[in-house]
């Protein structure tokens, strides 16, 4: 049996119509589900990074992620944006499972790797800005905090964005610059 084009690396198609042919083709084949986790895996956890509290949480998730993405395979659909939009609503759906056993504030990095090589003060003073920050997006609303994580975590676009959370691009688009509006005004009170 000839591999499917797409795990032969044959393709010259857009990001979006590869996903679908190998999400097809993970129906059968191990080998393009593989193929799938290496596209996105870095995306899916840098997402989880920012809503979890340490990296260890984050790649916890991010295996329930696609293990539920794997058991699912055989039920998935092309709507809705897609294989991306629909790998981060099941990572979505799992760091909300986890809150739900644990209440955590996220961080965006972990500074305890970086303590040996930086003066004290300067850590000291980065922990202070990460918390304001922290704190600033933490006042945002729900959806507007997702839509933050989403964008400069996982660094999807605001279409990206929209089909994971069901909103519009517009829509999506107007959440991101409100978000931001309400981060820097935050940002500027704690200064």
């Amino acid at each position: 049996m000839d591999e499917p084009a797409v795990l032969t690396g044959e393709l010259e198609a857009p990001i979006e119509d590869v996903d679908e042919q190998l999400a097809l083709a993970a129906r059968s084949d191990p080998n393009a589900f593989g193929q799938l986790y290496r596209r996105h895996r870095l995306a899916v956890f840098r997402y989880l990074r920012a809503r979890t509290t340490t990296a260890d949480a984050a790649e916890e998730l991010t295996a329930v992620t696609f293990e539920r993405a794997l058991a699912a395979m055989p039920r998935y659909r092309a709507s809705g944006g897609g294989v991306l939009a629909w790998l981060f609503r099941i990572a979505r759906n799992a760091a909300i499972d986890s809150g739900r056993r644990r209440s955590t504030t996220p961080v965006f990095e972990d500074v305890e790797d970086r303590r040996a090589t930086i003066a004290p003060e300067r850590v000291a003073l980065e922990n202070e800005e990460r918390s304001t920050l922290v704190a600033a997006i933490d006042r945002l609303t729900p959806m507007q905090r997702e839509a933050i994580h989403l964008r400069y975590a996982a660094r999807l676009t605001a279409g990206e964005i929209g089909a994971v959370i069901g909103k519009s691009d517009q829509a999506t688009q107007k959440l991101l610059s409100r978000a931001l509006a309400t981060i820097r005004e935050n940002y500027r009170v704690d200064d």
